[in-house]
């Protein structure tokens, strides 16, 4: 019988050549996790532990790291194991391990006091070992040279040569290096070649190992870098959530709200994919999807206590008052969520004259709400003396929307279902504008919505006096919100029209060229410049003097290039067979433009305003020279109340006018340099405060871009 068929093709099961080296990559994660948690704090490393400094267990931990790193390579080249290791370590890693021991021999040598001799000693060690290496087999090649380093670091830490005391001062550099962060710079260091070594040698070296070794090390800086962004993010929440959070009161009516959008949310999901077991993402994804739904559904669970028994909850600051209404402006969050949710999951369509009917009666309910509101929040209440029109209206829209909710599931009709949910969301979202615009409430028996009283957070809804005085980043964050708004109005409608032309319209030309290179200029110029501009240039024309609108403009001129950029970009990448397909059915280009191509490259025009938005909002240079308000106002910009229509005979027959936009205003990062850089005013804490209000910003318009980016893919997808 042939040898072939007595082989298996897969070998289960793993030897004890890949089980340690998989643990010197494990250890080596744990290591790298730990390193970078000194710098936050979060990592004792002057601390004793069981006798010992912290920082000689990061040694310890290096020398084992050595230790078995040396093995595995002795154990391969002995034979112990099967392996495939290539000729030579090559020659990246053998200027890698001649750079890394020169300047680590060359650092100690200046340390003890060796200065210029020593460097030219460890340049001979760092060429002899960069030699050695190349000369060397792979597996001998890649792991003694990381042994060395590892058992060598690890010694001068456990023997105390090196500890969180020490400081070495560089004349090279004139600098000093305390060794709070040499001890965790050489632990990190160190892990990334340990587990690099121990990838390559699980794979048995060769080209997986090669492979594998990249592969590892690709993951260890990714994971890097998103471990810097959330530690800087936990970095701001853990200094600043005291203070943002302190005598916060919520109404457990508005605490619903928030709590219920989750829900419903995590529970669609839930019930489209149901639960994934076995192994795998999916799996643990699922598990987690669950998990967060049932902590949601425990929070609830709670409100409903705090309703059930009248009684107030507590945590910290933190305070739950068992009140039953609705703010405003929450029951339009929440409302409007919902309402864009419930779009996305519609996938029914009229079928019969009868179904076609209610839903063009439904549209024609809902344009008539959303009109009455637009009336009231621009011009005035509708409704005569002391009977206001829109509640009465908005109450009979729900109850009916209610009824037939309650029909269609009665009757087990699938298209209507949808329909009277939108038209309910609809509802409540029209109520919670009248309630904005008018102050009136819209409640029976102290359920319903109402304009305010229901959170109180002083931190976020109460001006800064300064001086402890009243703490708080109320017109600030307003600030910020209305000018990265305006700037996201003024520029993205500019930008995503050149694009239109500059893609489809204009031929490949000495002016298209032109116009990227001005593009990726503008874009690399600095902010400061910008301010400038707009000081020089937009503030004389613009009331002449600092303002709001200034403001807006001077961030959109800044926020214009990189959406041009991007959405040329998103509208190239559109496939030609969609235009073709287009054309070939009789369509006109600005048609085919505007249906086909331009939702087709929305994900990517998208993309262009999150990381614009990102860093507009954040920009603190040319807000002092085009805002220029008070360190700490005293009330926040009226913006929306300050628009003012008027209708006339003579052209343009509609006169808008806002003077609030005319005016100087503070912003999150003007005010933080205020509390920062400058001192004005508050203490430390409220800047940490400041700085987290601003992330929480920040954040919100990248949730807002994200969910707008994901609905368009899924709309490509259907």
């Amino acid at each position: 019988m042939s040898e072939a068929y007595e082989r298996s093709l897969v070998v289960e099961g793993s030897s004890a050549y890949e089980r340690v080296s998989a643990a010197v990559v494990g250890v080596s994660f744990v290591a790298f996790l730990a390193a970078i948690g000194t710098f936050f704090g979060w990592v004792p490393l002057a601390e004793n532990v069981a006798g010992f400094v912290a920082a000689r267990y990061f040694g310890a931990v290096l020398v084992a790291l050595g230790f078995a790193v040396a093995g595995l390579g002795v154990a391969s080249r002995v034979g112990m194991f099967e392996t495939a290791p290539d000729d030579s370590a090559g020659l990246v890693a053998a200027v890698v391990f001649g750079m890394l021991w020169f300047l680590t021999l060359g650092f100690v040598a200046q340390a003890v006091g060796i200065g210029a001799v020593g460097w030219i000693g460890a340049l001979a060690a760092g060429v002899g070992l960069a030699y050695a290496t190349l000369v060397s087999s792979e597996d001998i090649g890649s792991t003694f040279p990381v042994a060395g380093f590892l058992l060598f670091m690890g010694a001068l830490f456990v023997a105390g040569a090196v500890t969180p005391e020490s400081a070495w001062m560089s004349e090279a550099f004139e600098a000093t290096f305390p060794g709070t962060v040499v001890i965790p710079t050489a632990t990190i260091m160190g892990a990334l070649l340990g587990g690099w070594t121990g990838a390559k040698a699980y794979a048995g070296y060769g080209t997986r190992g090669r492979q594998n070794g990249a592969f590892l090390l690709i993951s260890l800086v990714v994971f890097l870098v998103l471990s810097i962004l959330v530690l800087l993010l936990a970095f701001v929440f853990e200094r600043g959530v005291a203070v943002v959070l302190e005598n916060l009161i919520i109404g457990a009516g508005t605490a619903l709200a928030f709590v219920a959008l989750p829900v419903v949310l995590l529970s669609r999901r839930a019930y489209r994919r149901g639960i994934v077991t076995g192994t795998g993402t999916d799996a643990v994804s699922s598990y987690v999807r669950f998990a967060f739904l049932a902590v949601f559904v425990l929070l609830a669970a709670g409100l409903g206590y705090a309703f059930a028994t009248a009684t107030s909850l507590s945590y910290g600051s933190v305070t739950l008052e068992p009140t039953t209404a609705v703010g405003a402006l929450p029951a339009l969050v929440v409302s409007g969520v919902l309402l864009l949710v419930a779009r996305a999951a519609d996938t029914s369509t009229a079928e019969t004259d009868r179904e076609q009917l209610v839903a063009r009666l439904a549209r024609l309910v809902v344009a008539g709400l959303v009109a009455g509101a637009l009336v009231e929040l621009f011009v005035a209440e509708i409704g005569v003396p002391g009977v206001p029109f829109m509640p009465i209206a908005v109450a009979a829209v729900a109850a009916v929307s209610l009824v037939a909710l309650v029909a269609s599931y009665a009757r087990d009709v699938p298209y209507p279902r949808v329909l009277p949910v939108t038209v309910l969301l609809w509802a409540s979202v029209v109520a919670a504008v009248h309630v904005l615009a008018t102050g009136d409430a819209v409640a029976v028996a102290g359920v319903g919505i109402v304009e305010g009283g229901t959170v109180n957070w002083p931190f976020l809804m109460n001006p800064s006096q300064g001086l402890g005085i009243q703490i708080g980043v109320m017109p600030a964050m307003f600030g910020t919100i209305w000018i990265v708004l305006g700037a996201v109005v003024f520029a993205v409608p500019l930008a995503v029209g050149a694009a239109v032309y500059l893609t489809e319209y204009a031929e490949d030309s000495l002016f298209t060229r032109g116009v990227d290179v001005a593009t990726n200029g503008l874009w690399s110029t600095p902010s400061i410049v910008f301010g400038l501009f707009g000081l020089a240039f937009i503030v004389p024309r613009f009331g002449d003097s600092p303002s709001i609108l200034a403001s807006q403009l001077v961030l959109g001129f800044m926020l214009l290039p990189l959406v041009l950029i991007t959405s040329r970009e998103a509208m190239k990448s559109v496939p030609d067979e969609y235009r073709d397909a287009s054309a070939a059915l009789g369509v006109s280009k600005w048609r085919t433009i505007r249906s086909v191509v331009v939702p087709a490259a929305m994900p990517g025009v998208i993309t262009g305003v999150i990381l614009g938005v990102g860093r507009i909002a954040g920009e603190t240079a040319p807000l002092l020279l085009v805002l220029n308000g008070p360190n700490f106002p005293g009330s926040a910009p009226g913006v929306l109340s300050s628009f003012d229509v008027g209708f006339g005979l003579q052209p343009p027959f509609i006169h808008v006018s806002n003077p609030a936009l005319l005016e100087r205003a503070s912003a999150l990062p003007y005010q933080l340099y205020a509390v920062i850089t400058a001192g004005v005013g508050a203490e430390e804490s409220f800047g940490w405060g400041t700085a987290l209000v601003l992330l929480g910003v920040v954040l919100s318009f990248f949730a807002v871009s994200v969910a707008s980016r994901r609905y368009f893919r899924r709309k490509l997808q259907q």
